[in-house]
């Protein structure tokens, strides 16, 4: 929880990440990665040798301009407030995904990640414009790619925004579905579909990691509902 605290008072607005990247990457100092950054800011990790990986991926950035933080622990729910008590975004999207990166990256032995910058839109400018700039190379030794960029608490975003398929809907078995209560769905553009626009040929989804209310001064998180996310992705991870 604390971390999950010490990410939401970090504001991340798309083309200012500088602050989080900094301190995602510290919270990896005892862990022996491979960690490079491209010429647009994206981050991409690598953990072990193996002949081919499982990837997970999120972004950096996030909607809400920058204002004083307060995070506020309501039992299950998370949320933050400014100093006049007016709610404000938390930038759960997707610092959520960021969350389960971090314990992914402590608990699994072989694993690659990528972290976007710039996926949200802003203003203007479109959105995923790092992974729509991103060399694709890094992925040519992976199996597949969970994103944990989704919305809500049970869903499992097979088909892209524009009709992209990520996956088929029997890519993650049925059993493991069940167990933690998620289902497939049709869903909006993100990093993966930005990938899979451009010729990504290996399965994709995008999870849900617990917030809801995104990008309004509303948002909140669940953190049970992030917890199983976590569990369901390290889930998948182990199996497939």
């Amino acid at each position: 929880m604390e971390l999950l605290k010490s990410l939401y008072t970090i504001n991340s607005k798309s083309g200012y990440e500088g602050l989080i990247k900094s301190f995602f990457i510290g919270l990896l100092a005892d862990l022996e990665l491979t960690i490079e950054e491209d010429c647009i800011g994206n981050i991409f990790i690598t953990k072990g040798i193996a002949g081919s990986y499982p990837c997970v991926t999120a972004h950096f950035d996030e909607v809400h301009a920058p204002t004083e933080r307060n995070i506020i622990v309501d039992g299950d729910l998370i949320y933050a407030v400014d100093n006049q008590g007016e709610h404000v975004g938390i930038g759960a999207d997707d610092k959520n995904g960021l969350w389960i990166i971090s314990h992914l990256l402590h608990t699994k032995q072989v694993l690659k990640v990528a972290l976007f910058v710039q996926e949200e839109r802003d203003g203007e400018m479109p959105g995923c414009r790092g992974s729509m700039a991103c060399s694709l190379a890094f992925f040519d030794d992976v199996r597949y790619i969970l994103a944990v960029d989704r919305k809500g608490n049970n869903e499992v975003v097979t088909v892209g925004k524009g009709n992209i398929r990520l996956c088929d809907n029997d890519f993650i078995p049925n059993d493991l579905l069940q167990k933690y209560n998620y289902v497939c769905v049709d869903g909006g553009r993100t990093d993966v579909v930005a990938l899979k626009e451009r010729g990504l040929q290996i399965s994709c989804c995008n999870i849900s990691c617990g917030y809801f209310n995104a990008h309004k001064p509303e948002e909140y998180s669940v953190f049970t509902h992030l917890e199983n996310s976590l569990a369901f992705v390290s889930d998948i991870i182990d199996r497939i």
